[in-house]
């Protein structure tokens, strides 16, 4: 095992109880307010549409924190954006606990509050392509258009 991979490794068994107790929290914060929880299934379910490739079983084996493989920024902001009751703070928080900043200040937070509450509100599909944006504009991916330009 190279270098590299030992620090990934050690950095994720450092981490990886607290980012399994977060995405419960996650996931289980409607069930606080009343209105039920998501199911590990349906949240798989939401990010396999959304191309994250995580079953049931993996879902459940993150959020018990025995799961070795490291979670991806890619896939851990997905799974938040999945999650109704996601805040800029918590998601915030649980970037970092990952170790990544967003250099947010509070009225970055409360525009992202503010595109949250507008995004819950759209059609399902209309959700499935903000989410992909919206998950590659917070990664810092350009992504070019078919047949546009791109610079």
């Amino acid at each position: 095992m190279s270098d590299r991979d030992e620090v990934q490794v050690a950095r994720w068994s450092a981490i990886k109880s607290r980012v399994g107790s977060s995405l419960r929290e996650l996931r289980q914060a409607d069930a606080a307010a009343g209105t039920g929880s998501r199911s590990q299934a349906r949240l798989a379910g939401e990010l396999e549409d959304l191309g994250y490739h995580v079953t049931q079983s993996m879902v459940s084996r993150y959020e018990q924190g025995v799961l070795d493989a490291p979670l991806t920024l890619e896939r851990m902001v997905g799974w938040a954006l999945c999650c109704e009751a996601l805040s800029s703070r918590a998601f915030k928080q649980l970037l970092a606990l990952a170790g990544y900043y967003l250099p947010w200040h509070a009225a970055d937070l409360r525009a992202f509050d503010d595109l949250l509450r507008s995004y819950r509100q759209l059609s399902l599909t209309d959700q499935v392509v903000v989410r992909t944006r919206l998950l590659w504009h917070i990664l810092g991916i350009e992504t070019s258009e078919p047949g546009g330009e791109s610079g």
